[in-house]
């Protein structure tokens, strides 16, 4: 395993990345690592990742690969990968070609750009030191296109009047990331990085002594950003939080890229966070709708239309599964009103980290209709963070059990069957404690 000269990495006895014999051909081939990251035309690589001690601290690993659809493939994390640079279990992107990485490493303070080479060879372009910018080490962060990523994150401070607690003020920092010079947009010259404001407070905010203390996951459509929202209460009589989904769901709406003229905006269908998981919330259609999940259970899905949620549009994904209760940190979307949701079943899970609660469902949009795939029992899905969508027109996920063998699962979007997937390269876990985060 190749460290990569990074020294604060640590060695973990042999889980790494591995191939058979039968992968080390063509599927490698470096490109040269002349990659520019603006979306060549053609994938170039499928990067299939792994977090190794995923319910932790972990790490993570990546490897690149031409083709991942012949089941004639296996993909083992023995002895073999890059291991992405992270205190935890790293937020990962690429490019559309899938030639360059993006990591932040969440905990460390600092984004990367990697070229992408080909099997465990990945070449640093650049690392930025982000944390001055955003005031921590723990921002989170969204490749929103091929051009811009947003780094993100807010700082609550509880505020007295004559000694009484009066209500707790949420400040927001967004900070615009050019991927492709890989460097920060200040809005001055002065500025250590993009904006800072105070978040609109709502009506129901003042009522409910609620406050904002976490978004993530902006989609950008039309000019705008819209971000996922996460509320919670404060008791000031124990000076703690507490969470709460008893409010509703909303996004925050900025100019983009410029980020100014912040505002909130409110669905009448659906209660508690839109902020989701690493996985992302929201995707916007060819009509240049977004739609967007509530992520706390019951999951519902919510439609954005001119700048504001289209409160007739309701998808509820219990329903549509015939399940109770269902919970979702994200999705993803292939196109044509089709998408693949990882959910839980919140009846079995009291929180998203239960093993064995979690599957996967192809959702129809303007159809409003779910069908669970028939894919293996014990999977645990709380940090699955991408899939992607091949030239052979398939939607790409790495599936396998904790501690256990699975698949590339080539998922087909025509296809309205539980069974409507074929299977390419093979893969496995090292232990229980690893998972895999996606294709990218």
């Amino acid at each position: 395993m190749k460290l990569r000269n990074y020294s604060y990495l640590a060695l973990l006895g042999g889980m790494a990345l591995s191939l058979s014999s039968c992968d080390k051909d063509e599927n490698l081939v470096s490109n040269g690592g002349n990659n520019s990251g603006n979306g060549e035309s053609g994938r170039q690589f499928y990067n299939v990742v792994v977090g190794i001690n995923v319910t932790d601290n972990g790490s993570t690993y990546t490897a690149a690969y031409r083709d991942i659809s012949s089941p004639d493939m296996h993909i083992s994390f023995n002895n073999w990968g890059f291991e992405v640079p992270s205190v935890r279990t790293s937020y990962v992107y690429t490019s559309d070609a899938g030639d360059v990485l993006y990591n932040l490493s969440y905990g460390g303070g600092t984004i990367s750009k990697f070229d992408v080479l080909g099997g465990e060879n990945y070449s640093e372009v650049k690392t930025l030191d982000i944390s001055l910018a955003m005031g921590t080490n723990n921002p989170r962060w969204t490749k929103v296109n091929e051009q811009y990523a947003s780094l993100h994150n807010v700082v609550t401070e509880h505020q007295y009047e004559n000694d009484v607690y009066s209500y707790t003020n949420t400040k927001t920092i967004l900070t615009p990331i050019d991927l492709n010079s890989f460097s920060i947009i200040r809005n001055d010259e002065n500025s250590t990085g993009g904006v800072t404001f105070d978040f609109p407070r709502t009506q129901e905010d003042i009522d409910n002594n609620l406050h904002v203390w976490r978004i993530d996951a902006p989609v950008v459509a039309g000019g705008k950003a819209y971000y996922g929202v996460n509320k919670r209460t404060y008791n000031p009589d124990t000076n703690a939080n507490v969470s709460t989904s008893d409010y509703s769901s909303c996004a925050l709406v900025v100019d983009f890229p410029s980020l100014e003229n912040p505002k909130v905006i409110t669905s009448t269908l659906a209660k508690g966070s839109t902020q989701g998981y690493r996985t992302p919330v929201g995707h916007a259609d060819e009509k240049g709708d977004i739609y967007q999940i509530c992520s706390a259970a019951p999951t519902k899905f919510l439609k954005i239309t001119n700048e504001d949620y289209d409160n007739s549009y309701d998808f509820d994904l219990s329903s549509a599964l015939g399940m109770n209760s269902v919970g979702a940190n994200g999705w993803f979307y292939v196109g044509n009103g089709i998408g693949y949701i990882p959910f839980y079943d919140a009846e079995l899970a009291t929180g998203t980290n239960v093993v064995a609660a979690w599957g996967v469902a192809r959702v129809d949009l303007y159809n409003k209709t779910a069908v669970r795939l028939n894919l293996p029992e014990n999977l645990w899905l709380a940090q699955y963070q991408n899939g992607v969508l091949g030239e052979d027109g398939l939607f790409y996920m790495a599936i396998a059990p904790m501690g256990g063998s699975g698949y590339i699962y080539k998922m087909d979007p025509s296809s309205t069957s539980a069974d409507g997937f074929t299977i390419g390269a093979s893969i496995e876990t090292l232990d229980s404690s690893s998972a895999y985060l996606g294709v990218f």
